[in-house]
């Protein structure tokens, strides 16, 4: 499962064999951008991998895939608080560190319930965490397999891409707290990766429509046709509607084309949902330059893909990955590799979509990365706080070299 960031990362490195970046253009204003946390030192965690989530006092939630025990690079991965303190810094708590086995490498958000018990996936386990007088106690809630983040409903279940499936290509699954602990349900098997027209494993959780309703992406599946590095297609948009008695059904709303100019391929980004019910995500790869697209989704009699972005070069970015964010006013935040910092393609950028009069959207950079000041690797996206600032993490750069946690703010 976690081949699936490796496999972004390469394709950011073959564009660069295949690209020469334009100059960057002028006008990029300087964004207020400041380093929350450094990864990576003594025995604290190291890169990064999966968004920052924000709870409602201001603290910052996250997980490492390694670190938690000395020099950093090494062990089975931390989870994470960052505190914002009064002389404006910010402390980093670690809540959780793995002892290997099966409760290790954690990836993907977290989920936090009205209690302030936090929520995430291992390869093979779903997990809480709950806070006592002793510190975090960690409890491991199902161990069959569990696809980077989750969603959570209005009564405590939990949703997201859990379980191994009919034929062993990974499902959709609901866990429900129960008196004797929780009870997993699968709500969708995916099928055959050869043969998969209905898409193959969700790299994100599903988002609510507002109705009840659950929509993501898979980044495979859909056309049984070679895309990129994968064999069995470029992904599909889905929907999961509940039936009234436990089960869901699974619908395609889109496929995406394999070497198609008008269509992107492979939306590692998971969707994001605006105040009229219109979707919007990205995909790393496809479009007219092949470097990935934004696109919005939206019901008007039937569902239509727009592409409201087509990445031309590297040096402004391309290769989106993580889930976009979406502000009061309707601008698309989010971050791609590429730019023009000191390591290529692999430094990254995090940029802004605003949408115009005439229809059309308007690209800027807000940040070029620079791997020894800013991390390197924005692979998950970033998220708004009430006032409008953004945060998100590296998975590489920064002062000891194993990513960073970063502000930026407008």
């Amino acid at each position: 499962m976690r081949e699936n960031h490796k496999i972004l990362r390469l394709a950011w490195l073959a564009v660069a064999l295949l690209l020469v970046l334009a100059a960057s253009p002028a006008g990029w204003s300087a964004a207020k951008h400041r380093v929350l946390h450094a990864f990576g030192n003594a025995t604290d965690g190291a890169m990064p991998w999966g968004p920052l989530t924000l709870d409602d006092s201001g603290k910052l939630y996250g997980v490492t895939l390694s670190g938690g025990i000395a020099h950093g690079s090494y062990g089975s991965g931390t989870v994470f608080r960052l505190s914002p303190r009064a002389n404006g810094k910010w402390k980093e708590t670690i809540l959780y560190k793995s002892p290997g086995g099966d409760y290790s490498y954690p990836h993907g958000g977290l989920v936090i319930d009205s209690k302030g018990n936090l929520y995430g996936t291992m390869p093979l386990t779903v997990f809480e965490l709950t806070p006592g007088s002793g510190g975090w106690n960690f409890s491991a809630l199902y161990t069959d397999g569990a696809y980077p983040g989750l969603l959570m409903d209005g009564v405590g279940n939990l949703y997201g891409g859990m379980g191994p499936g009919q034929y062993k290509a990974g499902a959709i699954g609901e866990l429900s707290p129960g008196s004797g602990g929780w009870n997993y349900a699968q709500l969708y098997s995916f099928c055959n990766a050869n043969s998969c027209p209905d898409g193959v494993g969700p790299p994100t959780p599903p988002i609510w429509d507002g109705k009840g309703n659950m929509f993501g992406t898979t980044t495979a599946g859909g056309i049984y046709k070679g895309c990129w590095l994968w064999t069995e297609g470029c992904g599909v948009i889905y929907e999961m509607t509940p039936n009234g008695d436990g089960t869901w059904t699974y619908h395609v709303l889109h496929r995406f084309l394999e070497h198609d100019p008008k269509d992107g391929q492979q939306p590692y980004s998971g969707l994001v949902m605006d105040k009229d019910g219109n979707f919007y995500g990205a995909t790393a790869n496809g479009g007219q330059y092949d470097q990935g697209t934004v696109f919005k989704f939206a019901y008007s009699g039937g569902w239509k893909e727009t592409i409201i972005y087509d990445f031309p070069n590297c040096a402004i970015g391309c290769g989106v990955a993580g889930t976009l964010a979406m502000d009061k006013a309707g601008n698309l935040y989010g971050t791609a590799g590429g730019g023009t910092g000191n390591c290529g393609l692999a430094c990254g950028v995090v940029f802004k979509l605003s949408p115009q009069k005439n229809g059309k959207w308007k690209y800027s950079v807000v940040l070029d990365l620079n791997s020894e000041t800013g991390g390197a690797q924005p692979l998950y996206g970033v998220i708004l706080d009430g006032k409008g600032n953004l945060f998100g993490v590296t998975s590489h750069g920064g002062k000891y070299g194993f990513g960073t946690a970063f502000e930026i703010i407008p």
